[in-house]
């Protein structure tokens, strides 16, 4: 490209364009009209990094940094909630199943509430308590009260604890109910 110089416009903007002709300067060449660069437009938007904002991208990465530091707190306590409220349940519904296995035994005439207490136990053998489970029969069995139902009750304590947030113990309970068989 090569600069024709300017050329008079309708409305005076001769200073506003540059007459540029396009081509290798054969027959075939055409004269475009180009705005004419100024200084205001020369210069870099603040968002582009400069000499003058290097030092302010430069103290924005730190940023990251110091808000991952405030976070990172809150993220670790709901993560010790989340692994604390999930052991709670597993050993919860193995303490329902506990007590679901008790009752069908009891269900049975002939089963004492030591048979009760052993099956119980044996059923609880894998899961890892803080307390050994009470087990508690109502009525106290099945013989002789047969098409009665028998409730068989399973609890424990269990320490639930989340660091800085809280430390106490939980009642886990379960129970179930048959009807007497013969």
């Amino acid at each position: 490209m090569r600069s024709r110089g300017t050329t008079t416009l309708p409305g005076g903007d001769a200073d506003r364009y540059l007459l540029v002709e396009q081509g290798n300067g054969t027959s075939g060449s055409t004269a475009v009209e180009r705005p004419r660069v100024t200084e205001e437009r020369r210069q870099a938007p603040a968002s582009v990094a400069s000499p003058r904002n290097l030092d302010r991208v430069v103290d924005d990465r730190g940023a990251g940094l110091a808000e991952f530091a405030l976070v990172l707190p809150v993220l670790v306590v709901v993560l010790f909630g989340i692994f604390e409220f999930g052991i709670a349940f597993n050993r919860a519904q193995a303490i329902e199943a506990a007590a679901r296995e008790g009752a069908r035994l009891a269900s049975i005439s002939s089963t004492t509430a030591g048979d009760i207490a052993v099956r119980v136990d044996a059923t609880l053998a894998g899961i890892p308590l803080d307390n050994p489970p009470n087990v508690t029969v109502a009525p106290g069995g099945c013989a002789g009260r047969e098409g009665e139902q028998v409730t068989v009750t399973v609890t424990t304590d269990h320490n639930v604890t989340v660091p800085l947030l809280f430390d106490r113990d939980v009642t886990l309970r379960g129970e179930a109910v048959f009807r007497c068989e013969a």
